[in-house]
């Protein structure tokens, strides 16, 4: 197997401009008490700073690089991403994620069987994931150089040097053809096909991540291996690094899988996603089921709008799935129509709906579909309550220490930093959520949102509508709470 090669540059470490360096920051837990409590009453945890430094370079080749040095266990993740999923050649939908597949079915002297068995013998792992917008590869390895330089080496040839054999192609359009059907009967997956179909007609965004049966199909290797080659280059990739690794160690990892990358070519460009329409739009999949699924959405914010973490608070107090937030109250604790409900805004690069999900009975479910409505439409009016804004605070709080407990979390964590050119600092949603007041996020509700502009999707069979149950309050349904009698052990 040969070696990557840092003969491009001359002096290799020079080719790093690192250009900025800044602290993240923790949260303290709070101490436990004698009893489990209402959120009200405890005390929000005091923010204390976390050793966690983030370091970020980029190579001269264009590769954005953030790095955090852990030292607790003598291992490191890696993760690479690039803009590289299925919106990105819209002529072939099916096109991305087999080039994706192939990745790591062969390089030269290994096929997929040897792949595995070299990184299990070194103690490593590879994942990879894919999206619409990109693709993602990660690797874990021990930090100790004889397991760290031959499990590196391995990962930057399956990146930068595959294969891409004829055979393999084969195969992996059977698979990506056995996933097909399987997602053309699962109804979660049908019901979000629905909406992406309804918002964005006539963008790439509107196709499956895993294209069509027919254009996979028709697949050749010379349009894998020109997707590959326009796409999997340095300058389109980043690169986040957490680990017991020293500086050095992490530039030169870094600048190895960067070198072993093709070069730039002019890259293929993506339609600009169509204007949503001003009027609310709806579809209904017939399917014979025990449960119907409802899919309400309507246009968001982009990760670096000013109003994205008012507009996150505001979600997670609507719907954002715990047991404190208005729907999970209305619709499971009062009326029993659902077991979860859920509201976010996707994560897109072009586009970002905000997106209600939830699932109940076919003979609710043009009643739950009315309810849900006219509880957003008063949100709209009054906005939250002091009380659900300080418990969402708390929550927020709570779930960002645990969110970076782990090396693949903060990885996770720098990811979202690098892919969206936020600050560097892994809390700094959560700070942004702590200074938020109740007049800013019903200012945000109202500057984003439409009571009268939801489009819905709904999957499940066509039944005689019932009037919903009436409402019953279900004391102890609130967000993280208890029994006074209930103590903790």
């Amino acid at each position: 197997m040969g070696k990557c090669r840092f003969s491009r540059y001359a002096q290799p470490f020079l080719s790093l401009a690192v250009f900025c360096c800044l602290s993240a920051q923790a949260q303290t837990p709070t101490p436990p008490v004698a009893k489990l409590q209402s959120l009200a009453e405890l005390k929000a945890p005091s923010s204390a700073p976390r050793a966690l430094k983030i370091q970020a370079w980029k190579t001269l080749a264009g590769t954005k690089v953030l790095f955090i040095q852990t030292s607790e266990l003598p291992m490191f993740d890696v993760l690479v991403s690039f803009a590289a999923g299925s919106a990105r050649d819209p002529q072939h939908p099916a096109l991305a994620a087999t080039t994706f597949s192939l990745l790591n079915e062969g390089i030269q002297g290994m096929g997929l069987a040897q792949i595995n068995e070299t990184f299990d013998s070194l103690g490593a792992r590879l994942d990879m994931g894919i999206s619409q917008d990109r693709t993602s590869f990660s690797m874990r390895s021990l930090s100790a150089p004889q397991k760290r330089e031959p499990a590196l080496q391995l990962f930057a040839q399956i990146l930068g040097q595959p294969l891409l054999a004829d055979d393999a192609l084969q195969r992996v359009k059977n698979e990506l053809q056995e996933r097909l059907a399987y997602q053309q009967q699962d109804p979660a997956t049908q019901v979000f096909q629905g909406m992406r179909e309804l918002l964005f007609n006539g963008h790439p965004y509107a196709q499956a991540t895993y294209g069509t049966t027919q254009d996979l199909a028709t697949l050749t290797r010379e349009q894998v291996q020109a997707f590959h080659k326009a796409h999997y280059h340095a300058d389109n990739a980043q690169i986040t690094l957490v680990g017991d690794l020293t500086l050095e160690q992490a530039q030169g990892l870094s600048l190895q899988i960067s070198n072993s990358l093709p070069p730039k070519p002019t890259t293929l460009t993506v339609p600009d996603a169509p204007v949503t329409p001003s009027t609310a739009a709806s579809r209904h999949i017939e399917h014979a089921l025990s449960q119907t699924h409802l899919v309400l959405t309507q246009p968001g914010v982009s990760r670096q709008h000013p109003d994205y973490a008012a507009l996150r608070v505001a979600n997670l107090i609507f719907a954002g799935g715990s047991f404190g937030s208005r729907l999970m109250k209305e619709l499971r604790g009062k009326r029993g129509l659902t077991y979860s409900v859920s509201m976010d805004t996707a994560d897109k690069q072009w586009a970002n709906p905000t997106v209600i999900y939830l699932q109940t009975q076919p003979q609710f479910s043009e009643g739950t579909l009315t309810l849900i409505k006219r509880l957003f439409r008063d949100y709209l009016h009054t906005g939250p309550t002091p009380q659900e804004l300080d418990d969402a605070k708390r929550l927020i709080l709570g779930s960002t220490a645990l969110a970076s407990a782990s090396n693949a979390q903060i990885l996770s964590g720098l990811s979202e930093i690098s892919r969206h050119e936020l600050p560097f600092d892994l809390d700094f949603s959560a700070h942004q959520a702590q200074s938020l007041t109740v007049e800013q996020i019903k200012a945000a509700l109202k500057r984003h949102y439409n009571a009268e502009r939801w489009s819905v999707v709904t999957l499940g069979p066509t039944t005689t509508q019932q009037a919903l149950p009436e409402p019953v309050d279900r004391p102890g349904l609130g967000m993280c709470r208890a029994e006074e009698q209930i103590v903790a052990s």
